[in-house]
């Protein structure tokens, strides 16, 4: 009996000290907790882009002139006429800002009809009533040409690849043009050009 009792005891000192450990180990994991809270400011990240033009020489945009292009797009007064025949050449100025307080921005160019006819003809005169596709585009950014007498059916879009900085502009020169090849089966068409820029923000 004396022998079994020892062992008993052992048994029981082994599984203390197995208890005695889990103690230790338990009383050194130690846990502590700190929270960091970080409040961001939106007024500094929106994102907004103005446009302005002209055919005026030699415009450059004012304060007053930046606008809104959306949802409503912005108009350019023709002070020279919006009368285009063939082999005449119509010249203007369109800029774009960045007006976001701290965001860059990449930006990309189209120039469209917003109201395509298509092949539309004017029942009363037989002619086709939409220009869009018989015109041509020149367009220049400083001494950089973006489109060089480009077909309006073979116009692409143009992305810059240097981002523009928050608060700076770029100013495009428009030479719009329409061949000499235009006959009368367009006298009386018409058509309005729109340059859409679109930017995201880099």
């Amino acid at each position: 009996m004396p022998v079994l009792r020892r062992g008993a005891r052992r048994l029981i000192i082994a599984a203390g000290a197995v208890l005695a450990i889990g103690a230790l180990t338990t009383a050194a994991a130690f846990v502590d907790l700190a929270d960091v809270r970080v409040a961001l400011d939106g007024t500094r990240t929106t994102f907004d882009i103005r446009t302005a033009g002209s055919d005026a020489t030699g415009w450059e945009p004012s304060p007053s002139d930046w606008q809104q292009g959306n949802p409503d797009a912005y108009e350019v007064a023709l002070h020279s006429g919006a009368t285009l025949a063939p082999g005449g050449v119509l010249v203007l100025r369109v800029a774009v800002q960045n007006n976001s307080p701290a965001l860059a921005g990449t930006l990309s160019l189209d120039i469209v009809d917003p109201q395509p006819r298509g092949q539309e003809i004017d029942p009363t005169t037989g002619r086709y009533v939409e220009l869009f596709d018989q015109l041509v585009f020149t367009v220049k950014q400083g001494s950089t040409v973006l489109f060089d007498h480009v077909p309006a059916t073979a116009l692409t879009t143009y992305v810059w690849s240097a981002a523009l900085a928050s608060g700076d502009d770029m100013v495009l020169d428009v030479q719009i043009d329409l061949p000499p090849s235009v006959d009368n089966r367009w006298q009386g068409a018409s058509t309005a050009v729109q340059f859409h820029f679109e930017a995201e923000n880099s």
